[in-house]
C-alpha cells in the first residue's frame, strides 16, 4: 500500500472511481469506426449504416463517419483488449434472440434517436455489446485520462508553490466543479483534444528554474500532441498554431527570430506523424487526403427527422463567418454554454493586474497566451454553425479551453478569504454534479434532481428500459446507496493513503 502515500496516486484513484460511477451509456459516432477497426481493421462502417446520423454512404458505396477518426483509433485500444468479453455478450444476446425473438423493449425517454438506436441494436443483437463498449470506453479510457489530467493539474499547482492542501482541493474543484466532470462520462474527441493540448502547453511552459529553450524531447512531444489534436478535430488547428506561436515568441526574449524558428523545428517534426495519419485516414476513406468527411457527407436535410435545424447548407458545409449570436450561444446557451455548464470559469475574465506578478499561478505571459487562445478558439467555434447542434450532446466544443482558463481562475480563488470559500465552492461542485448525474440541459437536470432525487446516468437508462415495477431499479434508494458506498470507498482510500504517508514520514525522520 506504499503507493497510496503519493498524493498524486490518491487523486488519480479516487477521481477514476468517481468518474467511473458517473459513466453514461451513450454510443457516440466515435464508437463506430473503433468497432470496425477492432473487428475488420478498417474505417468502413457499412455494418452500422443507419445507426447514427453522421454515418453516410460515400461514392464508393461504403459507409463512413463524417468526422476525424483519431479518437476512434485511440478508443479501439481498450475495445480490442475487452473484445473477447464483448464477443461473449453479443453471442449471448443473439442466441437469446434465436430462442425468444427480438425483444420489444419500451424505452421511456423523450430522445427519439436513443429509441431508434436501441431498436436497431436489439434487432441486430448488438445492444449488450454496445452497452459493454460504452463501459469500456468510459471506464478504461475517458475516466483514467481525466484522472491523469487532474494529476497534471495538481503537479502544476504544486510547482507554482501552493501548499499541498490548497493544491488538492483546487485539483478536485477542477475535476468535479468544471465541465470536465460532465464530459468524462462519454467517449468524446473534444475531451481527448483537451488532454493533448493541455499537456503540450505544460511541456512548452518555461517555469522558474528552467532555461530557454525547453528540451528537444519536450518540443518533439508537444508538437506530436498538437498534431494529434489536429488529427482529432479540425478545431485542433487553433492550439497547434497558438502553441507554436507561444514557443517561437517566448524564445524571442532571449534569442533572435532566426534562432527561435530554428529551435522550433522539433515541434514541427513532432507534429508530422499525426498529421500524416489524418491525411492517410481521409485518403483511405474518401480517396482524397486533403478534404475532410464534412466535405463529402450529404446535407443533413436528407435526415429531417434527426435535426431540428440543418446547417450544412450555410457557408462552406456549415462553416461561415463568425456571428455575434453564435459567440453568445457558445458562452451562455442553457443547453451548452461554457459559463452555464462551468460558471466558475467566468472568473477567468477577471484581470490579475492588481496582484503581485511574482505570486501568480498563471504568469502574465501565459495569461496573454490563454486570452489569445480563448478568443481564437471561440471565434473558430462561432464560425462553425454546427455549434448550434450541441443541444444534442451538451457542452463540448469549448472543452479544450477549460484547463488553461481554470489556471487563470485559480489566481482569484486562492485570494478569497477562507470563510467565503464554501459559499463559492459548494454550489459550484453541486451544480456540476447535478449536470453529470442527469446529463440533460442545465434547468432540466436541476428539476430532475430536485423532484426525483439523486441519480446516475447509466442507472437512468436501465430504469427507462426495464419494467416500471422492477422492485430494485425503481427504488429511489438505489442511487443513494451506490453514491454513498462510492464516497465511503473514496474516503477510506484517501484516509488509508494519508496514514501510510504519515507513517513513511515518521520512519524517515
Amino acid at each position: 500500500m506504499k503507493f497510496l502515500a503519493s498524493i498524486k496516486i490518491r487523486i488519480f484513484i479516487v477521481s477514476w472511481i468517481i468518474f467511473t460511477v458517473h459513466f453514461a451509456t451513450n454510443v457516440v459516432r466515435e464508437h463506430y469506426p473503433a468497432f470496425s477497426l477492432v473487428d475488420h481493421g478498417t474505417f468502413k462502417v457499412d455494418k452500422y449504416q443507419g445507426f447514427h446520423s453522421d454515418i453516410f454512404i460515400h461514392k464508393d458505396g461504403h459507409s463512413y463517419i463524417n468526422n476525424n477518426v483519431a479518437a476512434s483509433a485511440i478508443a479501439a485500444i481498450p475495445l480490442y483488449i475487452f473484445d473477447p468479453i464483448l464477443d461473449l455478450l453479443e453471442r449471448y444476446e443473439k442466441r437469446k434472440i434465436e430462442r425468444e425473438g427480438i425483444p420489444e423493449t419500451v424505452y421511456r425517454t423523450r430522445h427519439t434517436n436513443s429509441i431508434r438506436l436501441l431498436q436497431s441494436a436489439q434487432k441486430n443483437g448488438l445492444s449488450l455489446r454496445f452497452g459493454g463498449a460504452t463501459v469500456v470506453t468510459s471506464v478504461f479510457l475517458m475516466a483514467p485520462l481525466s484522472a491523469l489530467t487532474m494529476m497534471l493539474m495538481f503537479h502544476i499547482l504544486c510547482e507554482r508553490k501552493l501548499r499541498p492542501k490548497q493544491a488538492i482541493w483546487l485539483t478536485l474543484l477542477f475535476g468535479f466543479g468544471t465541465p470536465v466532470f460532465f464530459r468524462t462520462g462519454v467517449l468524446n474527441h473534444n475531451m481527448i483534444l483537451m488532454y493533448a493540448t493541455f499537456l503540450a502547453f505544460y511541456l512548452l511552459w518555461v517555469r522558474p528554474g528552467m532555461k530557454f529553450p525547453v528540451s528537444m524531447k519536450r518540443r518533439l512531444l508537444a508538437g506530436f500532441l498538437c498534431g494529434f489534436g489536429l488529427a482529432l478535430d479540425y478545431s485542433g488547428v487553433v492550439p497547434l498554431v497558438v502553441l507554436y506561436g507561444y514557443l517561437v515568441a517566448g524564445r524571442l526574449h532571449t534569442a533572435s527570430l532566426k534562432t527561435s524558428i530554428k529551435e522550433s523545428i522539433p515541434f514541427i517534426l513532432g507534429s508530422v506523424p499525426p498529421v500524416l495519419f489524418l491525411l492517410y485516414s481521409q485518403w483511405s476513406m474518401f480517396g482524397n487526403p486533403f478534404l475532410p468527411g464534412q466535405y463529402w457527407m450529404p446535407d443533413v436535410t436528407h435526415y429531417p427527422f434527426l435535426f431540428h435545424n440543418p446547417y450544412s447548407d450555410q457557408g462552406f458545409r456549415g462553416f461561415t463567418w463568425p456571428t455575434l449570436h453564435t459567440y453568445y450561444l457558445n458562452l451562455f446557451d442553457p443547453s451548452y454554454g461554457i459559463y452555464i455548464y462551468g460558471p466558475i470559469l467566468a472568473m477567468g475574465l477577471i484581470p490579475s493586474r492588481f496582484y503581485n506578478r511574482n505570486e501568480l499561478i498563471l504568469p502574465r505571459r501565459e495569461r496573454i497566451l490563454v486570452a489569445i487562445y480563448f478568443f481564437l478558439f471561440l471565434t473558430f467555434c462561432a464560425a462553425n454553425q454546427y455549434s448550434r447542434i450541441q443541444f444534442n450532446s451538451g457542452f463540448r466544443y469549448l472543452v479544450p479551453l477549460v484547463p488553461l482558463i481554470y489556471l487563470a481562475v485559480c489566481d482569484h480563488i486562492v485570494r478569497i478569504p477562507h470563510r467565503w470559500l464554501a459559499l463559492l465552492v459548494v454550489p459550484i461542485l453541486f451544480h456540476s454534479w447535478v449536470i453529470s448525474m442527469v446529463r440533460e440541459p442545465v434547468l432540466e437536470s436541476w428539476h430532475s434532481v430536485l423532484t426525483e432525487g439523486l441519480q446516475l446516468p447509466w442507472l437512468n437508462v436501465l430504469r427507462a428500459t426495464s419494467p416500471e415495477n422492477n422492485p430494485i431499479l425503481s427504488s429511489p434508494l438505489l442511487p443513494v446507496v451506490i453514491i454513498s458506498f462510492t464516497f465511503l470507498l473514496v474516503f477510506f482510500i484517501w484516509k488509508l493513503g494519508k496514514n501510510v504517508e504519515l507513517k513513511l514520514k515518521a520512519a524517515n525522520k
